[in-house]
């Protein structure tokens, strides 16, 4: 069996999308699977799914090639000369997916059955999901309507391949993939400050002016490959972060976190050890989530009171959560000499 799979887009949508390939890879280990996906996510793959081939495309110019006629020819080249058996589509995959899936010549195609997807109905069968439902969930029956024997429920994936640093502290990243999605900079400094008089904290830096603000005392990481940030979040006594790539890492490692929900939907949220994480969330807040879905919005959509989903959490609140998160961990572990 040659199987085609598009998964192209962000690090965290691939984070729970990996299970779906690593269990087909297991159960059918003489099968020829390509995964598409985007940069970002492709060292995913690349580590913890050896054997599989890797395509990289840039996740805007892929989507958006249907725009430039010649861009998308030359997609359409590549993929009908790379034929295929069976093509399986991410539940979030856009046209363009749905184009070359057919183009690859597979004789059965599978994908969601998304309305608002025009050549949809260029694929053989389209699965019925539950949008409201978590990301994992979704792309799994997609998955089981192709190779029926996947067991019932989605396993985390295996990151073991990565490896880990052993350090036990707290480790920080400020970032997400879209401004509206990310607790104020200065007070992730601010709070940095002040955990770090008590205890290790890790910080994954951004590149920000606002960072040189940090003490010594916080430990800088400066970015480096995929791997060396999983090492890093393995090693964690706990994760503190946006509803980002990043937490659905530290879902798929046990980690535990404190995350910022913002905008997000249910959806969006860590689908393994659940119970490991405290999500802020303001129940009072009615517009809380103004994400879709199916997709985000992109932009607060608060006129009155702009960004209130992160804005209500003052570092003083915040601090008090992760103290509490800490105390109940039990007694923080003494990381190797060295490290």
């Amino acid at each position: 069996m040659r199987l085609l799979i598009f998964k192209v887009n962000q690090l965290g949508d691939n984070v729970v999308f990996l299970p779906v390939v690593q269990q087909i890879t297991r159960l059918h280990p003489s099968w020829q699977i390509t995964v598409c996906t985007s940069p970002v996510a492709a060292p995913l793959y690349h580590t913890a799914c050896p054997g599989v081939r890797v395509l990289e495309f840039a996740t805007k110019p892929f989507n958006s090639s249907w725009k430039r006629p010649l861009d998308l020819a030359r997609l359409l080249w590549r993929f009908c000369r790379l034929p295929h058996d069976a093509c399986l589509l991410g539940n979030d995959q856009g046209n363009v997916a749905h184009l070359l899936a057919r183009a690859c010549g597979a004789s059965r195609t599978v994908g969601a059955l998304i309305p608002e997807r025009y050549l949809g109905w260029l694929l053989h069968q389209r699965v019925v999901v539950d949008f409201t439902l978590p990301d994992a969930w979704q792309n799994w029956q997609i998955a089981r309507a192709l190779v029926p024997e996947l067991p019932a429920r989605v396993p985390p994936p295996d990151l073991s391949a990565f490896g880990r640093r052993e350090h036990g502290g707290i480790f920080i990243h400020a970032g997400a993939s879209r401004d509206y999605k990310k607790w104020p900079l200065d007070s992730y400094v601010a709070l940095a400050t002040r955990l770090s008089a008590s205890t290790q904290v890790i910080w994954m830096d951004q590149g920000l002016p606002a960072e040189e603000a940090l003490p010594a005392t916080v430990q800088r990481v400066k970015p480096g490959t995929l791997g060396d940030l999983i090492r890093e979040m393995a090693g964690a006594r706990l994760f503190i972060g946006n509803n980002s790539g990043p937490m659905n890492l530290a879902s798929a490692l046990g980690v535990p976190g404190l995350i910022f929900n913002g905008p997000s939907t249910a959806a969006w949220d860590p689908y393994w050890h659940r119970e490991r994480f405290d999500l802020l969330r303001d129940a009072d807040l009615p517009c809380q989530p103004c994400d879709l879905p199916m997709r985000p919005v992109n932009a607060c959509q608060n006129q009155a009171e702009p960004m209130a989903c992160m804005k209500r959490w003052s570092v003083e609140r915040v601090h008090e959560r992760v103290m509490q998160k800490l105390a109940e961990s039990g007694p923080a572990p003494v990381p190797p000499q060295g490290t």
